[in-house]
């Protein structure tokens, strides 16, 4: 499952991964990752991988390879944040397709710096307290 994490804005999503990811699960997060592109025409990311069991089915590779190599060309940076190195390792061997994005790995313990990194470039949006939840961020 994903759960979107309380610290993202805007212009800087960041989501739980936990368990098996499903469909439903990529069918649920899509829109909110799409919104945010459509209103800020770029975004960063945040990938907390806690208990991150793999895919229930193999459609959710085919999604996420489709997001990968298209909605993924907006993201500028995304910090991937886990302790298993399997997960570095996936990071690793999806580099080749996710060129257009500044990747970093990142331990748990480093999660306040994950997010200091990836929200560097969101001080470019400007935004009136609004959350993900449908008020428009302007780009400043």
């Amino acid at each position: 499952m994903f759960e979107i994490l309380s610290e993202s804005t805007p212009g800087c999503i960041g989501f739980k991964v936990s368990g098996k990811i499903s469909v439903e699960d990529y069918d649920e997060l899509l829109p909110v990752v799409d919104k945010a592109i459509e209103e800020q025409g770029k975004i960063n990311m945040l990938v907390l991988m806690d208990d991150f069991k793999g895919v229930s089915e193999y459609e959710v590779l085919v999604k996420d390879f489709n997001f990968g190599t298209h909605a993924y060309k907006t993201v500028e940076r995304c910090a991937f944040v886990s302790d298993k190195k399997w997960h570095k390792w996936l990071v690793k061997v999806m580099d080749p397709f996710t060129r257009r994005t500044e990747e970093k790995f990142f331990e748990p313990k480093q999660l306040a710096e994950a997010w200091d990194w990836v929200k560097e470039l969101d001080e470019v949006f400007s935004c009136d307290g609004a959350n993900l939840d449908g008020r428009t961020c302007l780009r400043g």
